[in-house]
């Protein structure tokens, strides 16, 4: 399962390389769509979260029951990459996924959103608004009917992603104010309850998802965690490699033989 990242989708040239070289290797993919992403349709008053893991474990559970006897794995980006680890942690006690990688995840988003709103970071927010406002404008009227509760206005031409939390996202959830959406939203506040094996793989240089937002004590502490920082690669800019510029990244090759090991090592006998 392929989980993109904000406003992100099956359209998506990071997606899509990914599916091209798990296809190459033989394996059945999913590319799950969130809420108003790629065209989904949409039918109540909830776009997108970073903390709503319902619908990851919906898409997780129909997997696995159309197909039961197959490993389940899982790669998350950027915010996709905060709601997978969610999902791990909170849903640990009923996971059907056999393994998992999250890339560029911000893990806390209370850092994340302070570390936007700093200096050239603004350039990033702006892009990163703009797909929010226009995947909202595509659904605004079901949030119209209950103007009261959403500052619709607002969706439509927010200044900052952080506004457009405000007026949406949050009220969308119930959270009194966006500082408590982005508190109880954090990935890092759960990687301690992992229970499957799972690979993280962040840039030092990320300013999206800042480096200092890594829980690098909890993955060290989790036997089932594993960390690899990168000195360069911005956020999801991974470009060196046999098919740089424009082709996939060199860490798709390092996802794929994370996820093959797991796989070979799970099609072993038991020992008796």
């Amino acid at each position: 399962m392929l989980q993109p990242g904000l406003t992100g989708g099956s359209q998506d040239s990071y997606v899509k390389h990914m599916l091209v070289k798990a296809k190459s290797k033989g394996w059945r993919v999913v590319v799950f769509n969130s809420r108003g992403c790629a065209n989904s349709p949409v039918t109540t008053p909830q776009l997108q979260t970073a903390s709503f893991t319902a619908d990851t474990c919906h898409v997780v559970d129909h997997v696995s029951s159309r197909y039961p006897k197959a490993s389940i794995y899982a790669v998350g980006w950027s915010l996709g990459g905060n709601i997978l680890v969610n999902y791990l942690g909170r849903e640990h006690h009923r996971c059907s996924l056999s393994g998992a990688v999250s890339l560029c995840n911000p893990f806390n988003l209370v850092i994340a959103d302070e570390n936007l709103r700093k200096g050239f970071n603004n350039i990033y927010d702006r892009a990163l608004r703009g797909g929010l406002s226009r995947t909202f404008d595509k659904h605004a009227s079901l949030f119209e009917e209950m103007h009261d509760e959403y500052n619709v206005q607002a969706g439509l031409n927010p200044r900052t992603v952080r506004e457009y939390d405000e007026a949406i996202t949050r009220v969308s959830l119930g959270y009194k104010s966006v500082d408590e959406y982005y508190s109880n939203s954090c990935s890092c506040h759960v990687v301690q309850h992992v229970r499957i094996p799972l690979l993280c793989i962040q840039a030092a240089n990320d300013p999206i998802a800042p480096i200092e937002a890594t829980p690098y004590s909890d993955i060290k502490d989790n036997p089932n965690c594993m960390l690899i920082v990168t000195p360069q690669g911005g956020h999801l800019g991974w470009v060196a490699g046999d098919d740089a510029p424009f082709g996939a990244p060199w860490t798709d090759n390092v996802v794929i033989e994370f996820l093959e090991h797991l796989q070979k090592n799970a099609s072993k006998p038991e020992s008796s």
